[in-house]
């Protein structure tokens, strides 16, 4: 999945000539915290923030003024998980999506790039996760998935952290399954360490859910 699936072409950008009092307000009428600004050509030039605005003293500068260096962007063919770096990394609620020569085509909003995330982690789908932590000289994928699927268990979606320090792959795994009794006798009989389990029929197992979802949108 790339960030052109995402495109969001309804939020025109600012101009180089617009003040930075025009700015605010376009940023409070659109309910968002950054916009992108182009320059005559439609070049991407730089992106300013509710924040920046806010403490500009005097409200009739153009925004020229305002922005310099490289703005952070993406090329249209940028995975989403790249896309969600670079959002992540520069705190943006906005991420500008350009082509080779910097003419901008759009952007990607914060809520939409993480409710795709969110969906590819098969959150919306019924089921339980389990979370392992495996020894990093152990970790093979590969074995794994086979050890679950053998058992008529179908994995929705996996997603892995490698953590250096513990010297292990924390690995979740969304199942297609409510019961993940028989799994998990099935990983502990193969030495594999259950370091916690969310059945779906756990009486907060929603609200987890829900509280995630409000998380990526943070």
């Amino acid at each position: 999945m790339t960030v052109q699936k995402l495109l969001d072409t309804t939020h025109l950008p600012l101009s180089a000539g617009d003040t930075a009092g025009q700015a605010l307000v376009r940023l409070r009428d659109e309910d968002t915290q950054h916009l992108p600004v182009v320059d005559v050509s439609g070049r991407l030039i730089g992106l300013v923030s509710e924040e920046a605005l806010e403490a500009q003293v005097d409200p009739s500068l153009p925004l020229v003024g305002l922005v310099s260096g490289d703005p952070v962007s993406v090329a249209p063919d940028t995975h989403v998980f790249d896309a969600a770096h670079q959002m992540h990394q520069h705190a943006l609620s906005v991420l500008p999506v350009v082509d080779v020569t910097q003419q901008y085509l759009g952007l990607v909003e914060r809520q939409t790039l993480f409710g795709q995330l969110a969906h590819m982690l098969a959150t919306e789908e019924p089921g339980a996760i389990v979370v392992l932590d495996i020894p990093r000289r152990d970790y093979s994928l590969g074995r794994l998935v086979h050890l679950v699927e053998q058992n008529d268990v179908r994995i929705l979606s996996i997603a892995t952290e490698d953590d250096h320090a513990a010297g292990v792959v924390r690995v979740t795994l969304k199942l297609n399954v409510t019961d993940t009794a028989r799994v998990r006798h099935l990983m502990e009989h193969y030495d594999y360490r259950i370091t916690a389990v969310f059945d779906e029929s756990d009486s907060d197992m929603q609200s987890r859910i829900e509280a995630f979802l409000r998380y990526l949108e943070v």
